[in-house]
């Protein structure tokens, strides 16, 4: 990517990365080391170092055995970084459901490809780091995602999915999963005959009876912009 300006800052941060990248790096060397290898000034190398923090690439640590930490990076760094376009966009929680319409159908359809292609289907163990009242309905669709094994579809498809969990962990909205006459079974069984077609429909019936109980139920959340965060 072609870096506008030639700013400093960027540049190096840009060089870690491909660091990180090609040599596999867990923890970044120390400050001194940083600043012979790259030949910056120590504000341009640290000014670096906070835009990969702030995009979640590495965590700064102070004090003995600190230092920059690298992060394992999935879609909850993705989705930190989206939340700021799209509440700069003014998109909200109708326009991600939206998104997850088209996205999650087309998983669905993979993951059942993938299973008649001779791969057994095994739904992925997805729990979340703090369990709360939308993991039940989110973890399925986790597994779904990963099966179906396209690795950007899975990076968007985890972020879209993060932030609407948050949304209705802030807003304490319950499990609905048992309310909707389309199960998560019955995907799950049409992506384990490896019937394509049917797992694509009935994920997007599944999605569609949801979106309605929360018109039905939370029609605010449906109008509220994405924060960022």
């Amino acid at each position: 990517m072609k870096v506008v300006g030639g700013k400093t800052a960027r540049v190096v941060a840009g060089d870690i990365v491909r660091d990180i990248t090609a040599r596999e790096l867990d923890r970044l060397p120390a400050e001194s080391e940083l600043l012979k290898k790259y030949k910056v000034s120590r504000p341009s190398l640290r000014e670096a170092l906070r835009m990969l923090e702030v995009h979640g690439v590495i965590t700064l640590k102070p004090g003995p055995g600190g230092g920059a930490i690298v992060n394992r990076i999935a879609g909850e760094q993705f989705a930190t970084s989206s939340s700021l376009y799209f509440h700069l966009l003014g998109l909200t929680l109708r326009d991600l459901l939206k998104t997850r319409l088209h996205l999650e159908p087309l998983m669905a359809r993979l993951a059942a490809e993938a299973v008649s292609a001779g791969t057994p289907w095994t739904e992925l163990d997805n729990a979340a780091e703090n369990s709360s009242v939308a993991d039940d309905h989110s973890n399925f669709h986790l597994s779904v995602a990963e099966f179906a094994g396209d690795p950007v579809l899975v990076l968007i498809g985890h972020a879209v999915r993060d932030i609407t969990v948050d949304i209705f962990n802030e807003e304490r909205v319950p499990s609905l999963g048992d309310q909707l006459a389309i199960s998560h079974s019955q995907i799950r069984d049409a992506i384990a005959r490896g019937s394509a077609a049917k797992a694509e429909k009935l994920m997007r019936g599944h999605l569609e009876e949801y979106v309605t109980l929360l018109e039905t139920n939370y029609p605010h959340l449906l109008n509220q912009i994405i924060d960022w965060g």
